[in-house]
């Protein structure tokens, strides 16, 4: 069994500064930041709060274009032409012309790096048929990675024209579909593109994203400002294999925002631990006593690695449970389950795995099994 150590000290000094940090952010803002891979909450302030995201939205067009190249629905060379409709998208663009035709990599790259308005209404109707069936795939997959507070009735982010419905989002939403998004390669490559070139002619696009400038393990991912959304930003961070989210929505000031999501990423990848814990393969000790059979122990083994994403002042008090029988009969058949080995943080289980017998427990002969007898009849060791 594993051993239990509190360090309290550390523990109050870990709520209260996230506590005090809450505090300290303007009232009329949202900020969430959680652990990419287990969703571990680290800070949460208006989190649930209904907002415009504006280019966020796009977060979303980035998640589903690039499940269609995992599915083979397109590639990244598949043509895309630009419609009328799309020409006449405002805000930020890259002007496209009615019958232009790119690849859809380089329209991809101009609505992760520039938001491109009139790219992202390109691609949707190129890749869907229309921005209305677009939508109706936004909606659906939203649904499915239980953004529940989320409505999108935009491909871009802009403001509503008469009569249609603005986009609805939080920050606990946005964070969920950056936790799909952060699982994909290929949008981190996008949204981690500085700099590109639509057309060579015309020079360089940069990117809207200036908290990659400020912080080198930046790689993404929107930032969005429409007047009733306020500035925002869903960003992520990833240093040795641990990976932070960080949204920030309804600040009124443009560089506010990044200085919160760069705070709150930089604190989250100093303040998070992710180890492995358990090994597959590895023995646990001690060995189990086999009765029965003329092995008299065997060792265990463990199904599979166990890996705990904590703060740094919890680690004191996981505990690795180990959960088996002292003694087992044979014959019983390797690969046979046998119990199972949890790790656990104030008695809620982060992670567990099976142990199992890694080989064959053969039974005893009747000539063992007689002599056994007689040694226990007469107390004598065997």
């Amino acid at each position: 069994m594993g051993k239990r150590a509190c360090v309290l000290l550390g523990i109050a000094l870990c709520l209260q500064s996230a506590a005090a940090m809450a505090q300290e952010l303007p009232g009329g803002i949202s900020a969430f930041s959680i652990e990419a891979e287990t969703g571990l909450v680290l800070l949460e302030h208006n989190a649930d709060v209904v907002r415009a995201p504006a280019s966020m939205v796009k977060i979303m067009l980035m998640l589903l274009v690039v499940e269609g190249l995992e599915r083979g629905d397109w590639t990244l060379q598949t043509p895309i032409e630009a419609s009328r409709h799309a020409q006449r998208m405002g805000g930020t663009q890259v002007y496209l012309h009615e019958g232009e035709v790119h690849p859809l990599e380089a329209l991809m790259i101009a609505v992760a790096v520039a938001s491109a308005n009139d790219a992202a209404m390109a691609v949707a109707e190129g890749l869907w048929g229309s921005e209305e069936a677009y939508l109706a795939k936004v909606n659906e997959r939203a649904r499915e990675l239980g953004m529940d507070s989320s409505e999108f009735h935009s491909v871009h982010g802009l403001p509503p024209d008469r009569g249609e419905e603005p986009d609805k989002t939080t920050a606990r939403d946005m964070a969920a579909l950056a936790q799909a998004c952060v699982r994909h390669p290929q949008i981190l490559e996008w949204t981690s593109t500085v700099s590109f070139e639509l057309r060579p002619a015309e020079g360089k696009k940069y990117t809207t994203n200036t908290l990659m400038r400020q912080m080198p393990e930046c790689d993404g991912l929107k930032t969005g400002y429409i007047r009733s959304a306020g500035f925002c930003i869903t960003a992520t961070a990833e240093r040795e294999g641990l990976r932070i989210i960080s949204v920030v929505m309804g600040y009124n000031d443009n560089r506010a925002r990044f200085d919160l999501a760069g705070r709150l990423l930089q604190e989250g990848l100093d303040d998070v631990r992710k180890e492995r814990v358990v090994i597959r393969g590895v023995t646990p000790a001690p060995t189990v006593r086999v009765a029965n059979s003329e092995t008299k122990a065997v060792a265990l083994e463990f199904s599979d690695d166990l890996w705990v994403t904590v703060r740094r002042s919890d680690w004191d008090r996981i505990l690795v449970v180990l959960d088996h029988p002292e003694e087992m009969r044979a014959p019983m058949e390797a690969k046979t389950k046998v119990g199972e080995v949890r790790v656990e943080l104030d008695g809620d289980i982060l992670s567990q795995t099976s142990i199992f017998l890694p080989v064959a427990l053969k039974e005893a002969g009747w000539m063992w099994k007689v002599e056994h007898a007689v040694f226990s009849l007469f107390g004598v060791a065997d």
